[in-house]
């Protein structure tokens, strides 16, 4: 798959800092929550860690205010940019709470079991969150390319992981074009936008199957389970929140793609539009 040159390459500095803002402060909270689940961990070391994890929630609370108008000078106006940034601050503000009322050195094994429970109950979210922004961040860079779209496919096998590294694998098989079709995207976007899709479209322990064909001047993947191959590709998938339908799709416009997805279905469709004949 041919990429972007690094020189032409170029994605919006507000939405990249927030992005690594918030890749810094969940990845502190996960190891938080290693420590409190590690029996071998007291008190003494919990003191040191817990307070730089307070200390992170003020700065990430501050730029997760500022998403929605950060991300409309890039992608345009839409109301799920707002309930993501919401979400963002309002599991925050929580977990700044809960730290902050928690006394390191003098943590009881009630204490402990209570910051343990916050941090499970918010960092599912905050995973989900996290690989929303990073889809925003891609979603602003320079330089669409043409790309045969069975390497859009076969290429997100590639990526061994997800940006918060939450995700899990599901197996993926895939019935390409009887003729080369030529998409015209940035390819690590749609590679992020096949990812979700299956993720969507997969159950539990299902992987998916995804036929392309072509509809106009758009190129569609439509994403179903099961797998169909005895032995599928492998991909990794990003973690699923209430928002991320609502959120991926309004990405994908501001784009040029589109996701397609029907509430309380396992199905997604992805278009991408078909490069042009030079």
């Amino acid at each position: 798959m041919t990429t972007a040159p690094p020189s032409s390459r170029s994605v919006d500095p507000r939405l990249a800092a927030t992005s690594g803002m918030m890749r810094d402060t969940v990845g502190g909270i996960h190891n938080l929550q290693h420590l409190l689940g590690s029996v071998k961990v007291g008190p003494k070391a919990l003191a040191r860690v817990i307070p730089f994890v307070h200390a992170s929630c003020a700065p990430l609370i501050a730029s997760a205010e500022e998403l929605p108008r950060d991300a409309s000078l890039s992608l345009g106006e839409c109301g799920s940019f707002t309930d993501l940034s919401s979400l963002v601050t309002k599991r925050m503000r929580e977990l700044e709470k809960v730290l902050g009322d928690t006394r390191g050195e003098a943590l009881r094994a009630s204490d402990r079991l209570r910051l343990e429970a916050a941090i499970s109950g918010t960092v599912r979210d905050l995973d989900g969150a996290l690989e929303l922004i990073e889809l925003m961040v891609e979603a602003t860079a320079t330089g669409r390319v043409p790309v045969d779209v069975t390497d859009v496919i076969r290429e997100s096998t590639i990526r061994q992981d997800t940006g918060s590294g939450r995700g899990r694998r599901v197996e993926l098989s895939f019935e390409g074009p009887s003729t080369p079709i030529a998409v015209l995207v940035n390819p690590r976007l749609a590679l992020r936008l096949v990812g979700f899709a299956a993720a969507i479209a997969t159950g539990r322990d299902g992987g998916v199957h995804v036929t392309v064909a072509t509809a106009g001047s758009s190129c569609r993947l439509s994403i179903t389970p099961p797998a169909k191959a005895a032995k599928g590709l492998t991909l990794a998938v990003p973690p699923l929140i209430e928002l991320t339908e609502l959120c991926v799709a309004d990405i994908a416009r501001a784009a040029s793609a589109t996701i397609e997805t029907t509430r309380g279905v396992k199905a997604a469709v992805a278009s991408f539009p078909m490069a042009t004949p030079d």
